[in-house]
């Protein structure tokens, strides 16, 4: 049987193509270093899935230069969702600092938890100065009618070696979360 020419060459540029491409390098970020716990006014806190910007939401790495402009690192990926592992961190961190019971949405126990925590991201990003910023606002919603609701600003940065490349972003992002934790249980949670 023969094959048309065009198929043939059809099929062997296919082939060329995919044996060119390589699967994209996955990072993970570390996990926060432990800290000294804070006594907090709740036992258990839910945290609604972040919102962040969408440049800070897929997989990709991206930093901005001194103009604001933001690059996508070539072949390098986040290894999960921004927004997914950004909530689960924020969830592991402030149980670490607090020793509340803390889950993210939907809320996985029998009983409701004491306040709801909604945290929402205007910034989120590496620059390439060696810089790593998280900029937003929380939101503390309590179950109990009596306690006040309250809503805080938040702008915390980090450095880190711009020449160590991607895993220095990773580090310092771990780093500005576990401090966005602490500054939410010490003004938000208390």
């Amino acid at each position: 049987m023969k094959l048309p020419l065009n198929l043939v060459a059809l099929t062997l540029a296919g082939a060329l193509l995919a044996a060119c491409t390589s699967d994209p390098d996955l990072y993970v970020v570390p996990k926060t270093d432990p800290v000294e716990q804070l006594r907090i006014s709740y036992n258990s806190v839910a945290l609604r899935e972040v919102s962040m910007p969408t440049y800070a939401a897929s997989q990709e790495i991206q930093v901005a230069d001194e103009a604001g402009k933001l690059t996508t690192t070539p072949n390098s990926l986040w290894a999960d969702e921004g927004d997914r592992a950004v909530t689960l961190h924020l969830v592991r961190a402030l149980s670490e600092v607090t020793a509340a019971r803390v889950a993210s949405d939907p809320w996985p126990f029998l009983n409701r938890p004491e306040v709801t925590l909604d945290v929402r991201f205007e910034e989120f990003v590496a620059a390439t100065n060696g810089t790593f910023t998280l900029r937003g606002m929380y939101f503390v919603a309590p179950e109990d009618v009596n306690r006040a609701d309250r809503a805080r600003s938040f702008e915390i940065s980090e450095t880190y070696s711009a020449a160590e490349g991607i895993p220095a972003i990773a580090a310092a992002r771990a780093a500005a979360l576990g401090k966005l934790a602490r500054d939410i249980a010490t003004r938000g949670l208390r």
